[in-house]
């Protein structure tokens, strides 16, 4: 048996996500026409967790942070969370970027001192620029993101409440 990609892997379980926030969302709003207010609305309640997974993690993308050549990475990204994993710095630097925190830490790569003599030990650190993460996309990216991160809140928040109760 030939073995799948991870990007039809992911492929499918964005469809099966899909098809479980479309199925939880359909018995939710059966439940609530008759007459059954509380299952409906949790039911309803528990569609964010599968959409928080699907929007967050799963779903097939590009990753669209922009490069030193100022264009827009075209890796494969999984969600509209994080980047790619491929290039340094972009999987957790388009998370930080998104909101709006500034991405700092990383530096550039530097030449390597010949080490023939003690001065270049005492010789301090050169400083070096911060590299800033942006990601370059539509307005329906950006809106995808707030709906996957939000929902991922509710859902978290929903499934507390259930168990609580």
């Amino acid at each position: 048996m030939a073995r799948r990609s991870k990007r039809q892997s992911m492929k499918a379980v964005s469809a099966l996500l899909a098809l479980a926030v479309a199925g939880l969302v359909t018995v939710g709003v059966v439940k609530i026409r008759h007459d059954y207010l509380l299952t409906g609305t949790e039911l309803i309640g528990w569609a964010f967790v599968p959409l928080a997974i699907l929007l967050g993690f799963t779903l097939p993308v590009m990753c669209r942070v922009k490069t030193t050549r100022r264009k827009a990475c075209g890796k494969n990204a999984y969600g509209l969370l994080f980047g790619c994993t491929e290039v340094a710095g972009h999987w957790t630097g388009k998370f930080l970027a998104r909101l709006g925190f500034r991405r700092g830490e990383a530096k550039p790569v530097e030449r390597r001192q010949p080490s023939g003599s003690t001065v270049v030990f005492n010789q301090p650190v050169p400083q070096s620029k911060p590299v800033r993460v942006t990601v370059e996309e539509n307005a329906l990216a950006k809106c995808g993101f707030w709906v996957g991160f939000v929902s991922g809140i509710v859902g978290l928040t929903q499934a507390i409440i259930s168990l609580v109760h």
